[in-house]
């Protein structure tokens, strides 16, 4: 049980820090009427580096030997305790679940954008999917199909 708090927490954790970054990329959100107020600023920093194809690069590996090391925990016939291998499945739906969300709100906002919608109105179309998606899947929980 520890593990599977554990494994939220860091799921959870990960969430929040890649929505700071998505956040802190985006340059109208600064409140200085200058712009960059020193050469050293955090902000601009990161929106650097995760512009860069290195970055993309190295979390992309990052997920995928996480997800290879979930997979053979959970499959593995290693000698390990069952929170663990239930830690590891959670850990890998939790990362199929995040990547199917993340691709289909992204398709979503950017077929949107290509059709000459603003920001908002595509990004209320990407939500709009993940939620019909979410409802989807409970529809399906409840008729018992899952």
């Amino acid at each position: 049980m520890a593990q599977a708090t554990l494994v939220a927490s860091f799921l959870l954790g990960m969430l929040l820090v890649g929505g700071m970054v998505l956040l802190l990329s985006r340059g109208r959100f600064r409140y200085t009427p200058g712009g960059e107020t020193e050469d050293g600023d955090l902000v601009a920093r990161l929106t650097e580096i995760a512009r860069t194809p290195l970055a993309w690069t190295v979390a992309f590996l990052a997920l995928a030997l996480l997800s290879g090391l979930a997979t053979v925990l959970a499959v593995g016939g290693f000698d390990v305790s069952p929170g663990v291998s239930g830690g590891a499945i959670a850990l890998l739906a939790g990362i199929a679940t995040a990547v199917l969300v993340g691709y289909l709100f992204y398709g979503t906002f950017a077929a949107a954008r290509s059709r000459g919608l603003h920001a908002a109105q595509a990004a209320a179309f990407g939500s709009w999917a993940v939620g019909l998606l979410l409802l989807v899947a409970v529809v399906a929980s409840l008729l018992g199909l899952v």
